[in-house]
């Protein structure tokens, strides 16, 4: 049976969007469903400072390795 060096495996984060059940996996959490373009919030919005334009809003969303399991709504979001 061959190890999995976890070392150098990457992180995705597996995100389903809730309007139309698209799968998404990426590296950086989703801003908009590819398929429906359903606008998304950024993981753990409310914790976060609100942003008063679009720029600073973008920089709201995390990249995977930025992000815990307390930070994704689960049944939607997983980090794999």
């Amino acid at each position: 049976m061959k190890e999995l060096n976890k070392t150098h495996s990457k992180k995705r984060l597996i995100k389903k969007c809730h309007m139309c059940g698209h799968m998404h996996d990426t590296a950086t959490e989703v801003q908009k469903c590819h398929s429906c373009k359903k606008s998304f919030l950024p993981s753990n919005y409310f914790n976060k400072i609100h942003a008063s334009n679009s720029q600073e809003f973008r920089m709201l969303f995390s990249e995977v390795n930025d992000l815990h399991e307390e930070d994704v709504i689960k049944g939607i979001t997983v980090i794999w």
